[in-house]
């Protein structure tokens, strides 16, 4: 071990975007772990284009790794993720280095806090974020990190977007990613990562009448988000009962159950006078099955996430790897992508 390794342990970790009030710089590199693969997309920045893939691969996970959660990372989060992980670098020919990782939505606790006013420095909106969520999470706050993001709206009020997740959970996955060669730059999760690659059709949906949806349905959960004149409204993640394993309640009766139920509260707490359009990322239920279920409940007219627009012209890459590559292309991609 170098002399120097604890204190450049602690200098990696800083977040000198976070610490000025500037916009995190996304690497061109991101890696999605989730149960079911780990998926490497490298793109070439592009100003003012759309992203160009420059390599996109995909490992199986092991069957036998367990489901992870928000009190404990995946089973394969360790020295067996670190191999995988050096193999992906090696079979994509990227060199290691800065990337992005992009974790299962269900290891964090998500919501949206309404404050009374905006908080004059960073440091007070935080310590009333830990004020507000110290009885909504299942952990103690002192062992968690926060991340969060304002809310542009008309005020006095103001909502802010919040993520928390126990660093006993993302440590191993970033340690497994060091012990690879590369440099955790960014961490995010899978949803607010396809967000971002989709965030212009959301907004120009959401300008176009009614409110829309991106709903996105992975083997070990759902997200729904929902957007109001380009702004986040609502954020829902619900794993299913017993992980991904076998033997899990059907996950199509699940999904229509709780969507309703996230209908009403649309509806009845956020006024919500109808959703013209949900975009639909759907891995595991497919398509087939989730757009007549969405139509059944009463949301509006089904689109599913595509590359066409998405990618630049000289991009190949057919609808199915579309889907798999969607959130670590967001991430790598970052905000340009829209």
């Amino acid at each position: 071990m170098n002399a120097l390794e604890p204190i450049l342990k602690h200098v990696r970790r800083l977040e000198p975007e976070a610490l000025l009030h500037l916009p995190p710089s996304f690497p061109p590199v991101a890696i999605e772990i989730d149960r079911a693969d780990l998926r490497l997309v490298r793109i070439r920045p592009q100003k003012r284009e759309r992203p160009a893939i420059e390599a996109f691969h995909v490992l199986s996970a092991p069957e036998d790794a367990a489901a992870a959660s928000i009190l404990k990372p995946g089973g394969g989060a360790g020295a067996e993720l670190a191999k995988r992980l050096r193999d992906l670098f090696l079979q994509t020919g990227t060199k290691p280095g800065r990337v992005s990782l992009v974790l299962p939505d269900n290891l964090a606790k998500v919501s949206i806090v309404t404050l009374p006013e905006k908080p004059r420095t960073r440091k007070q909106l935080l310590e009333l974020l830990r004020f507000k969520l110290r009885r909504s999470v299942p952990f103690r706050l002192e062992d968690a990190v926060l991340t969060a993001s304002l809310l542009p709206g008309p005020g006095p009020e103001v909502g802010v977007l919040v993520a928390v997740m126990l660093r006993s959970v993302v440590e191993p996955y970033e340690a497994a990613c060091e012990a690879a060669g590369g440099r955790p730059g960014l961490v995010d999760l899978c949803t607010p990562s396809l967000f971002n690659l989709l965030r212009r059709d959301l907004v120009a949906a959401s300008a176009a009448g009614g409110d829309a949806a991106l709903l996105n349905c992975t083997r070990g959960y759902f997200t729904l988000i929902l957007v109001r004149e380009g702004q986040v409204v609502f954020f829902r993640c619900k794993s299913y009962a017993g992980g991904d394993e076998a033997g899990r309640p059907e996950p199509l009766s699940v999904m229509a159950r709780e969507l309703a139920s996230s209908l009403s509260y649309y509806q009845e707490k956020l006024s919500g006078a109808g959703i013209g359009t949900v975009f639909v990322r759907a891995l595991d239920p497919g398509l087939d099955e989730v757009a007549p279920m969405l139509q059944r409940i009463g949301f509006g007219a089904v689109r599913a996430v595509e590359p066409a627009g998405l990618l630049a012209a000289s991009t190949r890459l057919g609808p199915d790897d579309f889907l798999r590559a969607a959130p670590a292309l967001g991430a790598a991609a970052g905000r340009t992508a829209a």
